[in-house]
């Protein structure tokens, strides 16, 4: 362990320990920075985290400087402060300053080092700035305006040590030097959008984001990817009831400070105009009140012959579909169904964040013909809660024949043979648990509004309960939960998850 003091303040690091990583822990907060990232190499190019250490006749950067015992820094003194100031100078030397339209204001780390470490007035005239390439397609989610860049390089170096792919670099020198990409290459990877991410400025900006909402609009919600078995925790943005946009949220267990592009898209899911709104029986918009009577009125007295679920539901529901179910069977779905190509990285083959809790609750799937083949074999009323196992023409064929209630979120080749349609909650409207592909189980929470008329998918299901004779319908989802610490064992309290999730002894693996 080293021992030294920062600011007057001494603290005890291990031996090793960068400087930069030191003075954030005796500051309690960073030093100023452009091209320091915890999970990429030293770059040393910014300059902006320069320190005084007794003993040294220079400033020096502290991302670049590892401890040494007896250390003396000091990292707001006035000779650090006036280096901070000129390198920010030079940082806006040829900077537009155009905050007012930049996407990145209000999350801009130049707004931010300005206004704590500069507040000062530039000596360079606009006129004598160097003019770069403005609003520049790179790829499908990303937009470069070369003006705005500080030649941080962390998306020259997030492309080449983290995907492998390095698509971006650093062209010409001096005050001509420009980030981009060479000619012909697009930045397309499956992992585009993570530079807009760690860009410090606004020189990368998200096509897909870009002059939706200013940042100080919107609210933060922690969740979890529905987009793959992966599981990436992630942060919504939103505002008035309408998500904007998915960014990474840390957990080093699982996806680190990354996520996939197509994983940020799956928002786009909850604003889609085929959304269920209303209940629809016999191809009649209908309410809630209704609903018990159109279900009863499909012979399920004595209960469902059969119950289809999907790996897309949270495992709460599941344990419903059992409970509902009785002696009925329960079938996971189409096996075969949401599967595409993965990735080294993060990109699952499987694109569904809990086939693991079909697992756990001991729920089969199989292929469109064994499906089919089991509701054809089965008398009643079928339940189908979630995907879109319809899709399949064998299946569809057989539902054909039989009275169908449909349990999903948008208007799809189910609901459009489904004798009763009940518009049900996306993950981003409701509460629940998955079980990603190493058996972590993670908590998502509502973040949004649900959309029209659409109710939890829990207590939909307690209402079919009743409706089917069950007297044991759970009154909360944290009933649900309590009953399921039986089936997870161990340790395990469902209603206390913590933050980063947790895998219970290796079972569910």
């Amino acid at each position: 362990m080293a021992k030294l003091t920062i600011d007057g303040k001494e603290i005890e690091v291990p031996d090793g320990t960068s400087l930069f990583d030191a003075c954030g822990k005796a500051r309690g907060e960073a030093l100023p920075h452009f091209c320091y990232h915890p999970d990429l190499s030293i770059a040393g190019v910014c300059r902006l985290c320069q320190v005084e250490v007794e003993g040294m006749p220079k400033l020096t950067i502290a991302c670049n400087t590892t401890v040494r015992d007896g250390m003396v820094v000091h990292t707001r003194n006035e000779r650090v402060t006036k280096a901070s100031t000129q390198i920010l100078e030079m940082h806006l030397i040829n900077h537009p300053v155009d905050c007012p339209i930049c996407d990145q204001a209000g999350e801009c780390g130049l707004q931010n080092q300005y206004m704590s470490h500069g507040l000062y007035e530039s000596k360079v005239e606009m006129e004598a700035k160097v003019n770069k390439g403005k609003a520049e397609v790179i790829g499908p989610y990303v937009i470069l305006d070369q003006e705005r860049c500080v030649l941080c390089s962390r998306c020259v170096r997030f492309c080449l040590e983290v995907t492998g792919t390095g698509e971006m670099g650093i062209f010409n020198r001096g005050d001509r030097a420009e980030i981009g990409t060479a000619p012909g290459v697009e930045l397309d990877n499956n992992y585009s959008m993570n530079t807009v991410d760690i860009c410090p400025v606004g020189a990368l900006t998200s096509r897909d984001f870009r002059f939706q909402k200013r940042v100080w609009m919107l609210k933060a919600a922690s969740s979890v990817c529905p987009g793959c078995a992966t599981g990436c925790n992630v942060r919504i943005d939103h505002a008035a009831g309408r998500v904007y946009r998915l960014k990474p949220r840390y957990n080093p267990e699982v996806n680190g400070r990354w996520m996939c592009d197509m994983g940020r898209m799956t928002y786009k899911a909850v604003l889609e105009e085929n959304r269920l709104g209303d209940p629809v029986s016999a191809g009649q918009t209908g309410n809630w009140a209704g609903v018990s009577g159109a279900v009863a009125d499909l012979g399920t007295k004595d209960g469902f012959g059969l119950i289809i679920g999907s790996p897309h539901q949270s495992l709460e529901e599941m344990q419903l579909l059992k409970l509902l179910a009785g002696d009925s069977p329960v079938h996971g779905g189409l096996a075969g169904a949401d599967r595409s190509e993965k990735d080294a990285l993060l990109l699952d083959a499987d694109r569904t964040p809990n086939r693991k809790g079909l697992t756990l609750m001991g729920i089969d799937q199989g292929d469109g013909a064994a499906l089919a083949a089991t509701i054809k074999g089965v008398s009643g009323p079928v339940l189908i809660h979630g995907g879109d196992p319809a899709a399949d023409l064998a299946v569809a064929e057989s539902l054909g024949a039989k009275s169908v209630v449909y349990l999903g979120t948008h208007n799809n080749a189910t609901a459009a043979l489904a004798a009763v349609v009940l518009p049900g909650a996306m993950w981003a409207e409701k509460a629940g648990i998955f079980i990603n592909r190493d058996g972590r189980l993670q908590e998502f929470k509502q973040s949004v509004a649900r959309h029209g008329n659409a109710r939890e998918d829990w207590r939909i299901l307690a209402e079919l309960m009743k409706v089917t004779g069950k007297e044991s319908a759970p009154g909360s989802l944290k009933a649900v939960r309590t009953e399921l610490n039986a089936v997870i064992g161990g340790d395990a309290d469902l209603n206390k998850l913590p933050e980063r999730g947790f895998v219970p002894g290796g079972e569910v693996r």
